[in-house]
């Protein structure tokens, strides 16, 4: 006899990293002055936030670069018209989740005069090891319902003979099935500072792990 089940787990996690998504951007008439102002405005970023708070300056990477020509809409000539260059840059800070550490970096932007946006998330530092551990569990979960499938069948659960994280075909349509539900694997995030004094309190990070056995009872 063929049984498929769903396994199934889901966990939170507490966010153990931060990762702090930084845009630096300046507008300006040449090519030469929004380039030296983009570049004048990192190197403040680095002095001022980066070393004060005993980063290194390779701490941050960067994620894209660009100078571009910039248009703006002309609507007595229905023409775009030059505006000037815009100077972009990404970058990205990693680091072990602190909230005193997280203040002092909040505090420190707050007070950086030259124009720039970030975006603060909250990440897991090794999900990798948390998918496992949810897999793991999913496996054992689909083995308990397959064994009360054959126990209620007045069968012996023998050996799992295929495992998918998709629903099989109908080359696989069993005596029993439970479970049809479509395999997922979302992770909800939000993070946000509730102040600057220290009252971080960063939503724990829910993972979810669906595995489809096929098991024999005999």
């Amino acid at each position: 006899m063929e049984i498929i089940v769903a396994g199934k787990c889901t966990n939170s996690f507490v966010p153990d990293e931060v990762r702090l998504n930084i845009n630096f951007f300046v507008k300006g008439n040449t090519y030469e002055e929004v380039l030296n102002k983009g570049t004048l405005n990192i190197q403040l970023f680095i002095e001022e936030v980066l070393l004060k708070n005993n980063f290194k300056k390779d701490d941050m990477k960067t994620r894209s670069f660009i100078i571009k020509e910039e248009k703006k809409y002309n609507e007595i000539t229905r023409n775009y018209d030059f505006d000037g260059y815009s100077f972009s840059q990404d970058a990205i800070l990693k680091f072990d989740y602190n909230s005193n550490l997280m203040s002092n970096i909040i505090v420190a932007i707050s007070k950086f005069s030259n124009s720039l946006t970030c975006q603060i998330n909250f990440d897991l530092k090794d999900e990798e090891k948390c998918r496992k551990t949810l897999l793991a569990n999913a496996y054992k979960d689909a083995e308990n319902k397959a064994m009360v499938i054959a126990e209620a069948s007045l069968k012996k659960l023998k050996y799992c003979q295929k495992v998918d994280f998709r629903p099989f075909t109908n080359d696989y349509i069993s005596n029993t099935m439970v479970g049809n539900e479509m395999m997922y694997a979302e992770k909800y995030m939000k993070g946000a500072v509730q102040s600057i004094a220290n009252n971080f309190t960063p939503e724990e990070i829910e993972l979810t792990e669906t595995l489809y056995c096929l098991w024999i009872a005999e």
